[in-house]
């Protein structure tokens, strides 16, 4: 990847602000922007000792808002995308699947358009990273054993869940290309 600027989104939760951080951290030549709606998940205090790092910039938004979200791929100079903005307390899932399927499912499809459109024909060097619990995407108990995970080869399908919290969930990121 070139010199392309960092967009994290869902920053300010638990998982995203150590992904924030740990950037911020790794790439000082490299603006990491944070756009987050700051839901009951978010919390800026867990960014407060980044805050004003000159190679950060928190964005309050919605990922839904395509307009927010193509001005902040354009000014920043984005190239690199990590989607951790995700409803996942599945108690609130019954009270109202809809905000469910509005972040986890329009907010993706929405950064996904909006990437393709501001990135174009220079997409190449860009990156997409959706990455979720199993609150998002489900268990994967009830696949074939065809369909689960099995091999370290497939970024999508590694041999080993490798937790990245302590309450156990697992993230894998994966690769959109056109």
């Amino acid at each position: 990847m070139n010199k392309h600027n960092i967009l994290v989104t869902g920053g300010a939760g638990f998982i995203g602000s150590h992904l924030v951080r740990h950037l911020v951290g790794k790439y000082p030549d490299r603006t990491t922007v944070n756009l987050d709606k700051l839901t009951y998940a978010g919390n800026p205090a867990n960014l407060r000792d980044i805050e004003s790092a000159g190679n950060y910039v928190f964005v309050r938004g919605d990922i839904c808002d395509a307009a927010l979200v193509a001005d902040t791929i354009r000014r920043y100079n984005i190239g690199a995308i990590v989607n951790l903005a995700a409803e996942t307390h599945v108690d609130r899932s019954i009270d109202d699947p809809s905000v469910f399927a509005r972040t986890n499912v329009l907010g993706t499809l929405t950064l996904l358009q909006v990437a393709r459109d501001c990135w174009g024909g220079e997409a190449a060097d860009k990156r997409f990273y959706q990455v979720s619990t199993d609150e998002v995407y489900g268990s994967a108990a009830g696949l074939s054993a065809r369909a689960r995970p099995t091999r370290r080869t497939r970024p999508t399908r590694p041999r080993k869940h490798r937790p990245t919290t302590s309450s156990g969930h697992s993230a894998t990121p994966t690769r959109c290309r056109r």
